[in-house]
């Protein structure tokens, strides 16, 4: 097999009933030069069973004992053989156009090292069904971080480059993994998100993530981090209001939420 163009990459606990969806939706991508690159990480249900069971030579299973999310990012980083990596969660969905979208556009700037896109949120915590398109810039994502994460990272493409280089997830991280992997890419190299709608992102109470952190933790988590952008990226003062007004995001009532988001530079469409 010839180098791929693009590793997608999932890693995988305790999924059976969804890793199916997510991997049929890398299959069937434009791009043809692709792997699909899934670390299994010490599931018990009979996930990897599942995925043994589907027939397609670009599929690579690796199976280990439970390591944890950022370990088996990390893990799937360094096995990647693509030019390009791309993150789809296991319990999410790739819409068609993805790769090769993401792919030329990286293409054709070389002096960016990621690309994310817009994404279709099916979120059953909220109730809500939307689009969201997220700030296209780099200039303006660096701007976002200190207010939320800028990006979907069921959507997201960079560089394999970066791993070569020693930018990789951080397997100490225990949440937000993704997001401080992509203060330190954006601390070194441009980024950019794309304005169509190319992911499918679900968000559910039973979901890993959802389940194990509370939204507590996660808006101290996300307002520390919203404190180092406004230091790191050189942001007017004035920005640190935004990390704190992280703290009491989780009071604001649901139906001033989507107001607040779109105050802050998300454009959200209901569906």
């Amino acid at each position: 097999m010839q180098t791929p163009k693009v590793t997608a990459i999932i890693t995988v606990y305790n999924e059976k009933e969804l890793v199916k969806r997510s991997i049929d939706s890398l299959l069937t991508q434009s791009l043809s030069s692709i792997e699909v690159l899934i670390i299994d990480d010490g599931s018990s249900d009979g996930t990897p069973e599942v995925i043994e069971a589907i027939a397609d030579s670009r599929i690579r299973l690796i199976r280990g004992a439970r390591m944890g999310r950022a370990a088996a990012l990390k893990l799937a980083c360094e096995e990647a053989k693509g030019e390009y990596i791309a993150n789809l969660d296991a319990d999410d969905i790739a819409y068609p156009e993805r790769f090769q979208k993401q792919a030329d556009f990286l293409d054709n700037n070389p002096d960016h090292a990621w690309v994310g896109c817009g994404e279709e949120r099916r979120d059953t915590q909220r109730n809500e069904h939307i689009d969201r398109i997220y700030p296209l810039t780099n200039e303006e994502l660096r701007r976002q971080c200190a207010k939320c994460i800028p990006y979907t990272h069921s959507g997201i493409t960079f560089r394999k480059s970066l791993i070569e280089e020693g930018i990789n997830y951080d397997p100490s991280q225990p949440y937000l993994i993704d997001f401080e992997f992509f203060l330190r890419i954006v601390k070194k190299y441009k980024v950019a998100n794309l304005p169509e709608i190319l992911a499918c992102r679900y968000v559910r109470d039973e979901s890993f993530f959802q389940s194990k952190f509370k939204t507590s933790k996660q808006n101290r988590r996300l307002a520390r981090f919203g404190v180092q952008s406004v230091f790191w990226f050189r942001l007017p003062p004035w920005y640190l209001v935004y990390p704190l007004a992280r703290l009491i995001y989780p009071m604001i009532p649901v139906s001033l939420k989507k107001w607040v988001r779109k105050a802050n530079g998300l454009q959200e469409n209901r569906n």
